[in-house]
């Protein structure tokens, strides 16, 4: 995890896969285009036939992500959830990151961060074509943000994938907060974008 948390900036790229349905993203530096880590679903059968049939946050989510050397840096699950989805942010040892809420309007996406006890630690903000977000600490101060890039009218036509540049404002030494902002860039694909 030492390489991928001490970025500034990252590109998330979403495959377009035509053989599988399961979700898969690859991360990267935008500056040195080099590959710093992967994130693959982890799905059952169950899952892969209810996707046919059934909206995504109706489902459960399981992702992995890891390192360009194989390392399992994170993982992130959602429960089925009919209202309000959320995902649970584990890193490779166990240890909870975060929580990421949807608590969005119609018009307004909105997450919530929480921490180990379900206290409100930052929150994610989207404006209303959902393509900025803004993740703020509890005292308003900006963290990051996360823009869904544009990728020409057939790739968004005709496929659900998704790029998503990151950019790290705060300074600050905790490199949890850049694990925790790529996993929302996840989130925010997963639930706003599919």
């Amino acid at each position: 995890m030492a390489t991928i948390a001490y970025k500034r900036k990252y590109h998330i790229n979403q495959a377009i896969g035509a053989t599988s349905v399961n979700e898969s993203y690859m991360i990267s530096d935008p500056e040195s285009g080099c590959g710093l880590a992967a994130v693959d679903e982890k799905s059952g059968i169950g899952t892969v036939i209810g996707k046919a049939f059934l909206d995504k946050t109706l489902l459960p989510v399981k992702l992995e992500m890891v390192s360009s050397e194989g390392t399992k840096i994170l993982e992130m699950y959602q429960p089925i959830a009919i209202i309000k989805p959320s995902f649970t942010v584990k890193s490779s040892d166990g240890r909870l990151l975060c929580i990421l809420k949807s608590n969005s309007c119609f018009l307004k996406p909105f997450i919530e961060v929480l921490d180990e006890r379900e206290q409100v630690i930052g929150s994610i903000t989207g404006n209303w074509r959902f393509n900025d977000f803004k993740f703020n600490d509890v005292s308003g101060k900006e963290i990051a943000t996360i823009k869904h890039c544009y990728g020409g009218f057939l790739r968004e036509t005709l496929t659900t994938a998704d790029d998503y540049d990151i950019e790290m404002l705060a300074e600050t030494p905790d490199t949890s907060l850049a694990m925790v902002t790529l996993a929302s860039a996840i989130a925010i694909d997963i639930w706003y974008h599919e």
